[in-house]
């Protein structure tokens, strides 16, 4: 069975941000560039509104300028994304 373009990239933003850990952080950009090389500006509202699902999720943290965020709507601008921090 074939897994959903969707699912193919909430897995990758997973698979980085931990391969990352807990004091590093992944651009939106490097997942999409890393599954789509040539399309990839195509797919970063998608990647960052699955990200916002992980997040609300608590698998992972949205930052931006090293704050996590946690008002989503009010996102303007870069984002990083790490591994939430298991409690």
């Amino acid at each position: 069975m074939e897994i959903s373009q969707e699912e193919r990239l909430r897995c990758e933003i997973l698979k980085m941000c931990k391969a990352r850990g807990i004091a590093k952080t992944v651009c939106p950009s490097e997942v999409v560039r890393k599954l789509y090389p040539d399309c990839w500006r195509d797919k970063m509202n998608e990647v960052r509104s699955l990200a916002i699902e992980l997040a609300k999720l608590g698998k992972i943290y949205i930052t931006q300028k090293g704050n996590i965020i946690t008002d989503y709507k009010s996102i303007k601008g870069p984002i990083r994304l790490k591994i939430a921090q298991k409690n």
